[in-house]
């Protein structure tokens, strides 16, 4: 029989008294806790406080206070030497950093926390200039900070010329870093809490794919971007570039897809919540081209089909951690460019014509959500599959091309010269349609159905004029 699991919240009683009778025995209430990658603390909380702990209640009071100052670093038990606190006055700059990296960032959940520390290294790494001299921005005190030293920091990164999107991820960064400061008593206000500098305006990335040029004929007359990464790319990213614009899945997400995640009998893949930006899992279907890519290799050399912890775009099943140097020659041969590696990094001259090509592999996502409006799809269901918080993120995302908008056009003005005709013929006059249904000819005899009526008159509208 499957042994009943008690709730104690940290509390218990080390004594042979039955749970129930816990609250009333004479015995010690004992404490129990562990915050998350840290020390266990197990004690008496009598001998700790030095006098007799009697109710459940006054226990749950106590343990409380006691899990909070252990949060906050306060707490110390009976005969231990507290650490010398570090007046705020004296803290640096650059040692509140990391402390709040670790204690704010590292625990937030976000994924990209890490960034949160680059951008630290970077911050306190500044020089600035002032009426002592040169100094790092690390090695000024932290109650010293002004807001024109943030804005000293934020001129520099654009006159290197860093794109208005990073300029606001360290803008937030600085904002979140005082305010936390301030609130957690480092700082008697915050220096950043009226400033002037605001988020900048982000031009929207407009990058996609080129179609294939088509002759009179249909056929392929030059072949775009997507044949031609096809065609130099190996089988691994080929896989991967396909899944990508089927799906609008992200990079990380692919890599992290294992065959436990995929149903081609239901035609499904699961993006689990952890591996998603958003940390929301989500069930995507899955193309007629994925599924016959996905089928190919659904098992090894041998013939054996994967195990579910197998990765779907790995090497035999094992991760793949990265496909930066596949993309990057793939980008420059299919646009005709040798790529030239010294040191495992492209030399500067394949470096300036991959920047000039400007196609990441992230674009592939942005063609997926575009080609989904273009298919008819409703909105909503792109940002399902995209897998965003709300539609003003998905609208972010959607590039609509020259061909789909002259192909609205056209629809539009078919839908119009058809309105009207049926305007000039009036409500008695019967249509060519209805004449021929009225004369006994139906679709199964090759007469004129209403598809192929308009059809036939945007046939007739596209025709030039004699």
């Amino acid at each position: 029989m499957r042994r009943k699991h008690h709730r104690n919240d940290g509390l218990r009683k080390i004594c042979a008294c039955p749970r129930r009778q816990w609250a009333k025995c004479p015995h010690s209430w004992h404490f129990n806790y562990r915050p998350r990658h840290g020390t266990s603390y197990r004690f008496s909380l009598d001998a700790t406080l030095g006098r007799r702990v009697r109710s459940k209640t006054e226990a749950e009071e106590e343990a409380a206070r006691i899990k909070a100052g252990i949060l906050t670093g306060t707490f110390r038990r009976p005969g231990e030497i507290p650490a010398p606190a570090q007046k705020p006055a004296a803290l640096s700059f650059g040692a509140f950093g990391a402390t709040y990296v670790e204690r704010a960032s590292a625990v937030s959940g976000k994924k990209t926390w890490k960034n949160d520390r680059g951008m630290m290294n970077r911050l306190v790494a500044f020089v600035l200039s002032g009426p002592g001299g040169k100094q790092p921005f690390g090695e000024k005190p932290l109650a010293g900070v002004t807001e024109d030293d943030v804005e000293v920091f934020f001129a520099e990164l654009r006159r290197q010329g860093y794109a208005a999107s990073t300029r606001n991820k360290y803008l937030q960064l600085c904002k979140s870093m005082f305010c936390w400061a301030a609130k957690k008593g480092y700082l008697a206000r915050n220096p950043l809490g009226d400033c002037e500098i605001k988020r900048e305006k982000m031009a929207q990335r407009k990058r996609r794919l080129t179609p294939d040029v088509l002759d009179r004929d249909g056929a392929v007359k030059e072949p775009g971007e997507e044949r031609r990464l096809l065609a130099v790319s190996g089988p691994h990213l080929q896989r991967l570039v396909i899944a990508a614009l089927e799906t609008g899945c992200r990079q990380g997400e692919l890599l992290n897809l294992t065959w436990g995640d995929v149903d081609l009998k239901r035609r499904e893949l699961r993006v689990r919540a952890e591996y998603a930006k958003g940390r929301e899992h989500r069930t995507l279907p899955i193309s007629a081209r994925l599924a016959a890519v996905l089928e190919m290799v659904r098992t090894d050399p041998t013939g054996t089909p994967y195990p579910a912890d197998a990765y779907v775009f790995g090497e035999l099943g094992r991760k793949v951690r990265s496909v930066k140097r596949a993309w990057e020659t793939a980008v420059l041969k299919a646009h005709g460019h040798k790529p030239e590696w010294q040191r495992g990094r492209l030399t500067a001259v394949s470096r300036a014509e991959l920047r000039a090509i400007n196609l990441h592999f992230h674009d592939l996502r942005h063609d997926a959500g575009s080609r989904f409006v273009e298919a008819g799809w409703p909105l909503h269901h792109v940002q399902e599959m995209l897998g965003h918080a709300d539609l003003k993120q998905t609208s972010t995302y959607l590039n609509v091309t020259l061909a789909g908008l002259q192909e609205s056009m056209r629809k539009l003005r078919c839908s119009g010269k058809t309105l009207q005709a049926r305007c000039k013929r009036g409500p008695d006059r019967p249509s060519a349609f209805s004449q021929r249904r009225s004369r006994g000819h139906h679709s199964s005899s090759g007469k004129l159905t209403v598809s192929r009526y308009y059809c036939a008159r945007s046939s007739a509208d596209r025709a030039p004029a004699s």
